[in-house]
């Protein structure tokens, strides 16, 4: 018998910070490629954080605010 590999799943939190990402990004008029290049990522990793289909670390949230030009806690603020 062979056995299932279930995906680990990711949290909530990590999918609406993904749809932030996302806002934000199309806000400043920006592409998945531009921002990938500034925060030294490959888009394919962006675009499944973006979709919240992978989880991140804390440095990776570093890089993406600074490819932002913004600071990490302004990224991770969803009520704006």
């Amino acid at each position: 018998m062979s056995k299932r590999i279930r995906k680990k799943e990711v949290p909530e939190f990590c999918i609406e910070l993904g749809k932030h990402i996302r806002t934000i990004r199309l806000k400043k008029g920006l592409s998945i490629e531009e921002i990938a290049y500034k925060a030294e990522i490959d888009s394919q990793n962006l675009r499944k954080y973006e979709l919240g289909k992978q989880e991140m670390k804390v440095s990776m949230l570093k890089r993406i605010a600074n490819a932002f030009g913004i600071s990490t806690s302004k990224l991770m603020s969803f009520d704006e």
